[in-house]
């Protein structure tokens, strides 16, 4: 069958990566004589001049339509320009259905005035707001009033970090701001902009409170999640253990829930149409039915929040409903590029939304690699036991086509997916959805038949969630680390295996891309093996550093962490990230500094997701809530812990030598009421490898700086770990001179509040001619050295990335 959209699709579709990926834009100018082009081409007999020139100004038509987010022209009243660290007020419209949290709220808002100094002035622009708790009684529409700092969106500088500033950019948002809970968001008055929206998202509201008022909290959760796009009320271990076991699509509403609808409401429409005699005599009723379930559909739509993966089923659908009423054949394949090419129409960014991507490769996966499952399966003549293999290999064909995408976005995979979705797909899909969609329906004009069905649904999920945690214990994927080559060949695959129509081309060159992968895979990434690499990773206003040693030996030091209750988990989405995408999945030592939270937090995930070898810590005990999580991970892996102070004696690693400085008294049990008193027993060593040292300090003070100074010659080093973050209580001159490094790195976390690292820190190490390097500037720093001599050589993410 032909498939004509097949060229214009990779037309726009590379002319936006080339954009979104590299940042390259054509000039418009461009576009004129490619239109002149196209149009004498229309006259021209042979028509790949024409397919051509349409194919170059679709190219370029792309790449253009992403300029105005990622090189944007502000004008003088734009948000952006307000940013600092003062706070203003700002009044706007919100301009988007909230988003709600696990523990607070995510606002959209066109602004359209700023109030400070005792003055208003017009702004525009959009905003996303950050509510840390509560959840606002707010719908699209909106006029909203709030005080807060305006910042500009920021990413941190890690490895394999996911690219926060792009994602809010290709949303057409260049500001953020924060308020502590719901009540700090003020109304001014209701439905001002976009009434058609504002009324479906009350529904929606109203709906979803129904089901939390007649459902437990956990089912409950899930089925707001399931029939109305909502997943601000889904706990975050039930989401783990979705993602865990590959199932997690069932919780974000896409083609699989829209196709269930859209087949309930056919049989429903067309059952009530048969009871007409009128109908029954005058049309075809199924192809009335088809007709009326579209805007059906179309409402779920946006009742559900209109998601990419929502949408392009909904195309997908209408293309068939239009097809049939037109009789003509149908390819699915055409219906999806068709479903692309119309979202990438009206929003070209949404080529880079993971749920986009993930959405059609899995469609995609289904129609091109099912049939090919199924060929040793053509014998089995039971149509039981057939439908039974095909949903297998629909299942398998879907996690082979997604699991590359999985495991370069999120750095692990999981294959217990086709286990899971056997059970999951039938329980939540075709029993849940339905009964919690019937359900809908009899909200507002029956809810006494509402209540049974939601009861029903709900006790589908409590199967389906038994079933999913039992299977989350299963071990995912972590050594499948691609690499942006890979996923393009990858991708490049995939096409050739739908688009190359003669057998012998499509084998060879799927073939030579699968053996490109393999090689690809099997060839080491590591560009300083053999070398002494140390790397302090940019984990906001918290610390932890990496060392891998010359022998491959890899020591995490702290595991970064916030102060704020509720914050994110640092370890989670931050450095387990960075390590997985630097090809780390077992540490052999991991050592905490000190048990504060900006030190201790991130190390319980990655406990509990790592191999750990041994545990390093100093004297110092805190029966924190998070101390006792970690120690209770480490227990259950039998991990060993070692009591490191200093009285050990050197400690060699790796072909490197660990050398105890402090603590210097070692407490076998010791509760702390002082915040500083657990500075003063950070655990303090150098790292010596031949002539190059190392000095780790933690938060350590300066009553510990001083009795260092008592032994100067142990401090000497050629990179100095600033103590505590650059703290003017630290850092004494003495202390300084006597490390007489030349390279000093500071952990510290942008605009912080602390005002870390201090002026009168950085002044110092000026004064004596160190080079300094700071995360919350130059993002993470890696220092390398080959063991030869000198000092190491230096990289900073910021610079790369930037």
């Amino acid at each position: 069958m032909e498939r004509p959209l097949f060229l214009p699709l990779f037309s726009i579709v590379s002319g936006l990566s080339l954009a979104g990926l590299f940042f390259r834009f054509f000039p418009a100018p461009y576009v004129f004589p490619l239109l002149a082009v196209a149009f004498c081409a229309i006259f021209l007999k042979n028509r790949y001049p024409f397919l051509i020139s349409v194919s170059l100004l679709l190219f370029v038509w792309g790449n253009l339509s992403l300029q105005p987010f990622l090189q944007p022209h502000h004008g003088p009243d734009h948000i952006v320009n307000f940013a600092s660290e003062e706070p203003v007020t700002v009044e706007g419209i919100i301009d988007g259905r909230p988003e709600a949290t696990e523990q607070g709220s995510r606002l959209y808002l066109r602004v359209e005035r700023v109030y400070r100094k005792g003055s208003s002035a017009p702004a525009s622009g959009r905003l996303l707001l950050y509510i840390g708790e509560g959840r606002v009684e707010l719908l699209t529409g909106d006029r909203v009033r709030f005080v807060s700092r305006i910042h500009k969106p920021r990413n941190y500088g890690l490895p394999g970090e996911f690219d926060y500033g792009r994602y809010l950019a290709l949303r057409n948002v260049f500001a953020t701001g924060f308020v502590k809970g719901a009540d700090d968001v003020i109304l001014i008055r209701e439905g001002v902009g976009n009434r058609a929206q504002r009324r479906i998202d009350a529904v929606a509201v109203q709906m979803g409170k129904f089901i939390g008022m007649h459902v437990p909290p956990a089912e409950g959760s899930i089925l707001r999640a399931l029939l109305l796009g909502d997943m601000g009320y889904v706990s975050k271990a039930t989401k783990d253990a979705y993602t865990r076991t590959g199932v997690n699509h069932i919780l974000s509403i896409s083609g699989f829930h829209v196709g269930i609808v859209a087949i309930f409401m056919f049989h429903l429409l067309f059952c009530v149409a048969k009871t007409s005699e009128f109908l029954l005599l005058h049309l075809n009723l199924r192809r009335f039915a088809l007709v009326l379930t579209l805007p059906a559909v179309i409402f779920y739509l946006f009742l559900s929040g209109a998601a990419p993966a929502t949408t392009r089923s909904v195309v997908m659908i209408a293309a068939y409903i239009a097809a049939l009423l037109l009789e003509r054949e149908v390819d699915p394949i055409n219906s999806l590029m068709l479903a692309a090419m119309f979202i990438l129409a009206l929003s070209p960014p949404a080529l880079f939304e993971i749920s986009f991507q993930l959405s059609f490769l899995a469609l995609w996966g289904i129609l091109v690699l099912t049939p090919l499952f199924m060929t040793p399966f053509r014998a089995v003549e039971s149509p039981i036991l057939r439908k039974v293999i095909l949903f297998f290999m629909a299942s398998a064909a879907a996690t082979a086509a997604t699991i590359f995408p999985v495991a370069y976005y999120f750095h692990r995979a999981s294959i217990t997916g086709l286990i899971s979705n056997f059970f999951v797909v039938p329980l939540m899909g075709y029993g849940a959805v339905v009964l919690g969609f019937t359900a809908l329906l009899f909200v507002f004009p029956a809810p006494v038949i509402a209540v049974p069905l939601f009861a029903a649904a709900a006790f589908l999920v409590k199967l389906s969630n038994g079933i999913i945690m039992y299977l989350a214990r299963i071990p995912i994927l972590t050594f499948l680390n691609p690499t942006r080559l890979d996923l393009f060949l990858f991708y490049i695959f995939f096409v050739s295996l739908t688009f190359i129509r003669a057998k012998g081309a499509r084998v060879l060159c799927c073939g030579s891309i699968a053996a490109a992968l393999a090689v690809s895979g099997a060839i080491p990434h590591d560009r300083d093996a053999g070398s002494l690499k140390i790397t302090f990773f940019s984990v906001g206003q918290g610390e932890a550093t990496l060392i891998t040693f010359p022998d491959g030996t890899r020591m995490l030091i702290d595991g970064g962490g916030s102060a704020r209750v509720g914050g994110a988990d640092v370890g989670e989405r931050l450095l387990a990230p960075a390590l997985w995408k630097m090809g780390v999945r077992s540490l052999d030592y991991m050592v905490l500094t000190h048990p504060h939270p900006d030190h201790l937090q991130g190390l319980t995930f990655i406990a509990a997701n790592f191999r750990v070898g041994e545990f390093w810590e100093g004297g110092s005990f805190v029966e924190s809530a998070d101390y006792r999580e970690l120690k209770r991970i480490l227990a259950e892996k039998q991990v060993p812990v070692r009591r490191v102070d200093a009285s050990a004696g050197p400690i060699k690693v790796g072909g490197a030598v660990i050398e105890p400085l402090a603590p210097f008294v070692h407490h076998s049990h010791k509760l702390f009421d002082e915040y500083a008193d657990v500075n003063e027993e950070s655990l303090v060593f150098r790292l010596v490898l031949g002539s190059f040292a190392v000095l780790f300090t933690g938060d350590a003070g300066r009553d510990t700086e001083e009795l260092l100074l008592a032994r100067p010659e142990l401090l000497k080093c050629n990179i100095l770990k600033v103590p505590h973050h650059g703290s003017r209580h630290s850092n004494s001159i003495p202390f300084l001179r006597a490390t007489a490094p030349e390279i000093a790195v500071i952990s510290a976390g942008y605009g912080n509040s602390f005002h870390l690292p201090a002026q009168e820190t950085l002044d110092s190490l000026h004064r004596l001619g160190i080079t300094v390097y700071r995360t919350d500037c130059d993002g993470t720093v890696e220092a390398v050295h080959d063991g030869r001599g000198g000092n190491a050589s230096i990289r900073t993410f910021r610079m790369e990335t930037d």
